[in-house]
């Protein structure tokens, strides 16, 4: 495995860049379209960047297959490229398109390229670990990129130096394909993780609907889950970046951002290990209560109270997800269903993602930043009402060790 993660050490060198100047983009969007549209138009924008990339996602899957994953990974990054060059020509109501233009298609190829590329070398005993090492270099690129967000937010008005910044990072992911192993077989050629086809995307809707009905009443608190979630997150990240730039004291925020994802690093083996032995309804229900109100605290401080607010809400996040999808494992004995399941998780994942911004956008204007986020948390603390409901027709939450489970897919607390 060691030499293994040494020959692809330029491919981790691509994500944590890919990741640092994309999500440094990404968390720019908001503040500077603020100098030219009413947030609810910029709101807007950001959503339907994501629900552009929602629905061609199968269609770039097809083009992956067919001309390489590497190749399209080239290509997805110099059109980022493009996006950043169009922000240091200056910044413009025309060049603030034109880069939010180019970074949708910037991102349309990189998940699914990535998990492709990554899963097509993996040897099947260690696919589970390539993937963790995927999840690992994409948190270490958006916390090194929130934590600059501040920083790069003080060269304004010199919006072309930000344009610099964020081509100088992704550049380096550029020339960092050229040394990454080319492509070998297609990821089709044999699957090596029961949640392969969320990773690719590829699920038929009969077949989805029919595992959804089975694997009730897991599978929909699960999916609600991830959807609320997605908002939630979403709205953090169009809200916090625009108070960073108009508040001079709360550059702490930027290590805030950053928080989410280190919660899951610091704390996943602990997390495992704690849900390996409690009870797994028990670890739910306080789960979805740590999310709920952790995430409505965010919204009333914004200074070192918002990392702490910021790590326990992602660690009930973790808590009540891990829990849920061993529920689901447990009742899918033949798991025939995880990777349809999961693709169904990704799916609402990406629409969370769609809605997130566009509600920030139009209760920013009207409500204010922690009255913003405060909203944005409502739906977690309404699912956890609805699995007390739920818990109450079924009573068969038994416990299993995650030893025996598979990787739960993996929710980005940010843009992906």
């Amino acid at each position: 495995m060691k030499q293994i993660f040494w020959k692809f050490f330029p491919f981790w060198i691509f994500l944590i860049f890919f990741k640092f100047g994309g999500g440094l983009h990404y968390s720019l969007i908001s503040p500077l379209g603020e100098k030219f549209l009413p947030l609810w138009l910029v709101g807007i924008l950001m959503g339907g960047s994501s629900l552009v990339q929602l629905l061609l996602d199968v269609p770039a899957g097809h083009l992956l297959d067919r001309y390489g994953y590497l190749r399209f990974l080239k290509i997805t990054t110099f059109l980022f490229l493009v996006a950043a060059l169009c922000i240091s020509y200056g910044l413009t109501i025309n060049t603030y398109f034109l880069s939010i233009f180019f970074s949708i298609f910037g991102w349309l190829f990189y998940g699914s390229g990535v998990n492709a590329y990554i899963l097509s070398h993996a040897p099947k005993e260690s696919a589970g670990k390539f993937i963790s090492l995927r999840d690992v270099a994409g948190s270490i690129g958006m916390m090194l990129g929130s934590a600059a967000l501040p920083f790069v937010l003080l060269f304004a008005p010199h919006y072309s130096y930000m344009g610099y910044v964020i081509f100088a990072f992704l550049f380096v992911s550029f020339i960092a394909l050229f040394f990454s192993p080319k492509d070998r077989v297609s990821v089709h050629a044999e699957t090596k993780l029961p949640t392969q086809h969320h990773y690719i995307r590829r699920h038929f809707i009969h077949t989805t609907i029919q595992a959804m009905r089975r694997l009730n009443p897991a599978s929909s608190m699960l999916i609600m889950l991830d959807l609320a979630g997605s908002i939630f997150y979403g709205v953090i990240w169009f809200v916090v970046p625009l108070v960073i730039a108009h508040q001079a004291d709360a550059k702490l925020l930027g290590l805030g951002l950053g928080i989410f994802d280190f919660a899951v690093v610091a704390l996943g083996f602990l997390l495992g290990s704690l849900a390996d032995k409690a009870n797994k309804r028990t670890l739910v229900f306080f789960g979805l209560l740590i999310f709920s109100i952790s995430g409505m605290l965010l919204g009333l401080n914004f200074g070192w109270l918002f990392l702490l607010f910021g790590f326990l809400a992602t660690t009930g996040d973790e808590m009540a997800g891990l829990s849920l999808w061993s529920w689901l494992h447990s009742l899918d004995r033949e798991h025939a269903s995880d990777g349809v399941i999961a693709g169904v998780i990704g799916f609402f994942q990406d629409l969370g993602w769609a809605i997130g911004p566009v509600f920030a956008g139009i209760a920013y204007g009207l409500v204010g930043p922690s009255m913003t986020i405060i909203i944005g948390a409502i739906p977690i603390l309404i699912i956890w009402a609805v699995y007390q409901i739920k818990m109450r027709e079924h009573h068969s939450h038994s416990g299993l060790s995650f030893a025996l489970i598979p990787q739960k897919p993996h929710r980005a607390r940010h843009k992906t």
